[in-house]
């Protein structure tokens, strides 16, 4: 017991009195029942997530094919509907993230609350995955694309929210930014605002530090070409009856186009295989191969880059080829990952991981699935192995500058060197015959030629004595060159005969 508690235990009045986290950075969801559950309200999510959806529902078979398009309100009244027995398998697609859509497709397909939270999680919060349900499996992946821009053209609102104040307050207050106000939570950051909207690199793993997202996008390296990397978080789900639902924020229209030609042309293996988990295949190997173009560009640019650094190094290059190299960083961490995920799809064994629960029904990969996701992980670890290339050929890029404006340094001091070696003896004879005497017979009694006599042996010898180890090894360098060259030609005389 404490003698200041009152009566209270020594644990109650320490906890009392504990200091509380800080709320600069606070978590919102800290302390919260894990998962979303479909039946509650949604809390602000009713009213900031919210928008118009493309959703598009395939349902075909080997022999027949039915699309329709619909917006919010009429998946409603789709879903209602009785599934017919012809369907083989049914593909809904997603193009934007609403609250009224996710709830209604949970609602009916009874999607798990873990998988709903970390749909709606924040991208940096999330890392691709594969979780296995009971009765559906949840894929999250990144979604990188190249788009024409420059990153700061769609980046306003994330910085208006976290603007910092003025330099000047900034400097007053000893370079830190002072908080917004009494009350943080006030000025929360809301990431539903900031779905369904075009997300840079920087500004989706970039950090909370607004400045340096700002400052990274206006320099980015891939704003010479007018390019932009747009990053997006994909959700995927896959039920046993055949059904695929897939979740993008702004990217559908990108991956949907393909697979409907893929689908409506008879002959081919999507359509007559009728296998729901080769549309999860296709929707995968969609979104893998949206990131060849981005390596592309960043090759082309390192390619640039070099040029420079080959023909005119500066240390200017030093600070892009530092962009390019934490960009390059972010990628690499952001599509390895998936290997992990088409790994997991490859191995997954229905009988082993469905628990025994009464009416629970596991999903199946099919065998000819595995042999096709093998083909995606193939992919994924060539543009990882292209990434890892471009990092190594920019750090090594470095080192060149650095190593090449050091060389340069060092023949400069080189040609200072000798040149001082050369005019020492001469000022040291300049200054000697230069002094005030009154009776200098040296002078008196010869020309300036007396002058050259003496300076030039005094020079030749100076240059020998301190040159002497420098003259040395270009002697012993070139009989040494010369030895290898006779070596060279007989051998190759030799052979000829």
């Amino acid at each position: 017991m404490s003698p200041l508690s009152g009566g209270r235990s020594s644990s109650q009045y320490r906890l009392r009195r504990a200091p509380t986290a800080s709320k600069d950075y606070k978590i919102q969801s800290a302390g919260q029942d894990p998962g979303l559950d479909p039946d509650g309200e949604g809390g602000d999510m009713s009213s900031t997530l919210h928008t118009d959806c493309q959703i598009t529902v395939v349902e075909f078979s080997e022999e027949r094919i039915v699309q329709q398009d619909f917006w919010n309100e009429g998946l409603r009244e789709f879903l209602q509907k009785p599934r017919e027995e012809w369907v083989k398998v049914r593909w809904i697609n997603c193009n934007g993230l609403s609250w009224d859509i996710i709830q209604q497709l949970a609602r009916h397909y009874n999607f798990h609350s873990l998988a709903l939270e970390d749909l709606l999680a924040r991208h940096d919060n999330n890392r691709p995955k594969c979780d296995w349900y009971s009765d559906h499996a949840f894929i999250i992946l990144p979604l990188l694309k190249l788009l024409d821009g420059d990153p700061t053209e769609h980046s306003q609102g994330h910085h208006d929210l976290q603007k910092s104040p003025p330099f000047w307050k900034r400097i007053l207050s000893g370079g830190r930014t002072p908080p917004h106000g009494e009350d943080p939570e006030k000025h929360t950051f809301d990431e539903n605002t900031q779905r369904n909207r075009v997300r840079s690199l920087q500004s989706a793993y970039g950090g909370p530090n607004a400045e340096r997202v700002a400052y990274m996008e206006a320099h980015s390296s891939l704003s010479p070409l007018d390019k932009m990397v747009h990053v997006e978080q994909v959700s995927i789900f896959l039920t046993p009856d055949g059904t695929v639902v897939s979740f993008f924020e702004i990217s559908g229209d990108d991956i949907e186009p393909p697979i409907l030609a893929r689908l409506y042309s008879e002959k081919t293996l999507l359509r007559t295989s009728s296998d729901p988990s080769m549309m999860l295949q296709a929707i995968i190997d969609g979104i893998v191969d949206l990131a060849f173009p981005v390596v592309s560009a960043y090759q082309d640019t390192i390619a640039e880059l070099e040029l420079n650094v080959l023909t005119e190094p500066s240390v200017k290059q030093s600070q892009n080829l530092y962009i390019v190299t934490s960009e390059l960083s972010l990628l690499k961490s952001t599509i390895a990952p998936i290997a992990a995920v088409v790994t997991s799809l490859r191995d997954h064994k229905k009988g082993l991981l469905v628990p025994k629960i009464k009416g629970a029904a596991g999903v199946e990969v099919s065998d000819m699935t595995r042999i096709y996701l093998g083909d995606v992980l193939d992919h994924v670890l060539l543009i990882v192995n292209n990434l890892e290339a471009m990092k190594r050929a920019a750090d090594n890029m470095i080192d060149l500058i650095f190593n090449t404006i050091g060389s340069l340094q060092n023949e400069s001091m080189k040609q200072l060197t000798t040149i001082t070696i050369f005019f020492l003896p001469l000022t040291f004879l300049a200054g000697y015959f230069g002094m005030n005497f009154a009776e200098f017979p040296g002078v008196k009694l010869h020309s300036d030629l007396y002058f050259w006599k003496i300076g030039i042996p005094l020079v030749v010898v100076t240059l020998m004595y301190c040159l002497r180890e420098i003259i040395g090894k270009q002697i012993v360098k070139k009989f040494q060159r010369r030895a290898i060259m006779v070596a060279t030609k007989r051998r190759r005389d030799y052979k000829q005969e």
